[in-house]
């Protein structure tokens, strides 16, 4: 499958900019897969009742930069990938570009309507007592990526971020995207504001074992008043290390997106440290607790822990 990105028209490229370059960034990457498996299964589809999308085994590779003007070719390779433990089929994915060897990214993605498991209950404060100035800067987003309006500290060491109002549109310059990209981007930086204000280091995405869009995330109504919260944990062996979970959810509860297993590194330039000390300190500040919480939600069967 051929993609052809023209920053002239991906006018988002310009809100996601790092060291005078942009990049395409990871959720749009991952919006490219998800077209590519619709695509590829578009047949199969047309006779069965809407599903899910389950993108598992993501590995973030070089970045696909934009260093001047013109058209940008990427390639998108797909083959049959291993079925999950129930015997559903997958697809394998790769985005490669002409130069390098290294894919910019890949991962298996497939239809699922059969969700398994459970994350726990989270609570989270009912004020959100951080603000965007706080985070734009020190993180590099332009408008259309500030996805942040509020956050706050979550229950159990985690931390509560709430989708910004009034954000531009986000479209490819073809068409509309597949998948409903700020609420992943909501929850990773979410993550991003975690790692900031405990290590002062300014992260962006390596791997992620899985992230499941539920039915419900696909829909235009889904970008409103959507809350994200995310834990850290341990990582698996060998690299140990931390990881994430989280989930993305509507203020009357309805899941929207559910993350394992969420591994960052480090961006490679300095942060201000001024504004991780200032994220720690609104961090550490007490809050009152929240007169209710979200329940946890199915994340699906196969999904990697």
């Amino acid at each position: 499958m051929k993609i052809r990105i023209d920053p002239e028209q991906d006018t988002f490229l310009l809100d996601h900019v790092v060291d005078g370059a942009p990049l395409l960034p990871t959720v749009m990457q991952l919006d490219l897969v998800a077209r590519g498996l619709m695509a590829t299964t578009a047949a199969q589809q047309a006779t069965r009742p809407q599903a899910g999308l389950l993108l598992r085994d993501i590995r973030v590779g070089p970045p696909v930069q934009f260093t001047g003007p013109g058209l940008y070719h990427l390639d998108l390779l797909s083959e049959p990938g291993p079925a999950s433990r129930q015997g559903r089929s997958a697809q394998g994915f790769e985005l490669r570009s002409a130069i390098g060897d290294a894919p910019h990214l890949t991962a298996h993605a497939e239809h699922t309507s059969r969700p398994a498991g459970r994350l726990g209950t989270c609570g989270f404060a009912g004020g959100l007592p951080g603000g965007p100035d706080l985070i734009y800067p020190p993180f590099f987003h332009g408008p259309t990526f500030q996805v942040v309006g509020s956050f706050g500290p979550a229950g159990d060491g985690g931390l509560a971020a709430r989708l910004a109002s009034g954000l531009p549109p986000l479209r490819w310059g073809c068409g509309p995207t597949v998948l409903r990209p700020r609420l992943l981007e909501l929850l990773l930086q979410c993550c991003g504001i975690q790692e900031l204000a405990g290590t002062g280091r300014m992260m962006v995405p390596a791997a992620i074992e899985s992230v499941y869009w539920h039915p419900e995330s696909l829909t235009p109504e889904a970008e409103t008043n959507a809350v994200a919260v995310a834990r850290p944990r341990a990582g698996p062996p060998p690299r140990h290390g931390q990881v994430f979970d989280g989930q993305v959810v509507t203020p009357s509860g309805t899941v929207l997106l559910t993350v394992t297993g969420y591994r960052a590194i480090d961006l490679g330039c300095p942060a201000d440290l001024r504004q991780a000390a200032r994220l720690a300190q609104r961090l550490a500040a007490r809050s009152e607790p929240a007169a209710r919480g979200w329940a946890g939600t199915a994340i699906p069967e196969g999904a990697p822990r």
